[in-house]
Parts: C-alpha cells; structure tokens; sequence
C-alpha cells in the first residue's frame, strides 16, 4: 500500500479562501509591517515625500531608472480605498471625488477639480452611448476599473462591456473587487475594437508613446479620450519624476509632459480627428523644467 500524500495545510487555506479575503488580509499585514510592502529594494530605500519633492524635471530623461508601477504597493492604496470610491459615487450628492487621495484623507465629494474632470468624462461617455443600449470600452491603465463604476452611476440603463489593462498586481485586486470589469495584463486587449478607449492618466507612462498612440487609435471604432495628459504648451516634450509617497503608492514612476502640438501633430498621424479639447485643473511643479507650472488636458478623437 503507497504511503499517503501529504498536503501542505497553507495550500488548503489558500484554495478555500476567496480572492479577495486574501488580499484584504495581505494588506492589512502590510499596513502593520508584519508583512513587508511589495517595493523593490531601490523603492524600500527611497527617502519619503519630506525629504524630496513630489516632482522632479529629469534631465537625463528615460536613462533615469525608477521602480515605477509594479515598483511598490499601489494595489494595496488602491484596495484600500475603493469602498470609499463606491460610496462616493453612489446617491445623488456631487461628483466631486477624486480616488487618489493622500493617506489618511477621507475621499469627499466637494472636491471642484475632481468635478470637472469626472463630468467631462460623462459628457464623453455620453456622446458615445448616444442611441446606444450597450457600450464597449476600452480601459488603457485603468486601475481597479475605477471609471466603470463611475460609468454605471451616471449612464445607469446603458449596459457596460469594460475592459482594463493594468499592471499584473493591480489586476489581480481589480479582478477581485470589481468582477464586473476584464481585466488585461498584456497588450492583446488591442486585437479588439471598442466603441471608446479611454486613456487616462497613463499614455505618458510610455517611452515610446508615439507607437502606443497609434495602437490605441486602430482599437477604436467611434471614440478615443486621452485625458489626464500633461502638456507642455510651449517648449519640446520633456520628463519627470513623481514621487508618489503621500498617495500610499510607496514608489516613484517617470513620464512625458508632452509638447500639444507634438501630440495632436501625431494623433493626426495615427488617423484621429480632434473632436474636443478638454480643461482640467490640474497642475504640478518641476523645478528646472522647461515649463513650470505643468498643466493637465483632455483630448477626445474621433477615427478619421
């Protein structure tokens, strides 16, 4: 008679926990310290938001490494966050709410900038579900599909087919949190077509953001917003760094501030028409930069 298997009591544990019990309690093990946080060991040793500025020009542009969005715990300030980020959104109250708070604030609905920007993606998502009682979207960076559920507050009777294309850390707890959504970790979400492909404060997370532009242009059929982009009005693109501490991030990323009219120069290019150009109040500093104060842009394309 063969010897009996033994099972690993931690395996057992695992497949019988759900998802996002696992999460849940992985975070709250890392906001104790009894785990450590997911940073990478340039990450773990950066000096905190007191010692640096958030925002630095970057001279030697992409040659400067940094652990960027897989680099530390954004997953979990994510997670953390995201009952706050529903409630917010439900009711009838004001969609002054902005999900990047800084640790230990609550998210509110007063916020006026949050206001604008929310409202201008609803009056985007509402030019493109115009006549329509069904809505495909692709999602490019965006988070635990945060913008779905902002989708389904304020287009309530549109049906929603949203796809997310996300680092693979910030997947798994969207996956969890949000099973509405489908969620990519690879580029293959861009074979499809979708009736918009939202792009929101991620195309300047890019190096090579030309190339990106194009792809995400031939996955459209009816619309394309790239918001949340920094711009630089009048000098060439240029780099920067973000040190993204005080929103519970735990890393430090490089982007574009990209020159507009090198941006619509190659949306252009890529076969897009500008349909309108948004305002955002959003602005940072970089001291050093070619431009300073950097503000932000939306930009909604229709395909040529």
């Amino acid at each position: 008679m063969s010897e009996p298997t033994k099972i690993d009591a931690r395996w057992i544990v695992k497949a019988l926990t759900p998802p996002i019990v696992v999460i849940a309690v992985k975070a709250a093990l890392r906001r104790a310290r009894v785990l450590p946080s997911a940073l990478s060991d340039q990450a773990a040793e950066a000096p905190g938001p007191d010692e640096q500025p958030e925002w630095e020009y970057v001279a030697e542009a992409w040659e400067r490494e940094a652990p960027g969005w897989e680099g530390g715990s954004v997953a979990d300030a994510y997670f953390a966050k995201w009952p706050e980020w529903v409630d917010a959104l439900s009711g009838p109250g004001p969609l002054g709410v902005h999900h990047e708070a800084h640790v230990g604030e609550p998210i509110g609905r007063d916020d006026l900038a949050a206001h604008n920007m929310l409202l201008s993606f609803a009056y985007v998502l509402a030019r493109a579900a115009h006549g329509r009682e069904r809505l495909t979207v692709l999602d490019w960076g965006g988070g635990l599909g945060h913008y779905a559920k902002l989708a389904r507050a304020v287009l309530p009777a549109v049906e929603f087919d949203w796809h997310c294309r996300e680092v693979p850390s910030v997947a798994e707890v969207g996956s969890a949190v949000n099973p509405s959504v489908t969620f990519h970790t690879d580029d293959t979400c861009l074979d499809g077509v979708y009736d918009l492909v939202l792009v929101s404060a991620s195309l300047q997370y890019e190096q090579e953001w030309a190339r990106l532009l194009r792809r995400l242009a031939s996955a459209t059929r009816r619309f394309l917003l790239v918001t949340r982009l920094p711009v630089a009005a009048e000098s060439d693109s240029f780099v920067v760094l973000q040190r993204a501490y005080a929103y519970g991030y735990a890393t430090e990323y490089i982007g574009w501030v990209l020159s507009r009219r090198e941006f619509l120069d190659e949306a252009a290019a890529s076969g897009l028409e500008l349909e309108r150009e948004l305002l955002l109040d959003a602005w940072l500093s970089a001291a050093g930069a070619p431009e300073d104060p950097i503000g932000h842009r939306g930009f909604l394309f229709r395909p040529v």
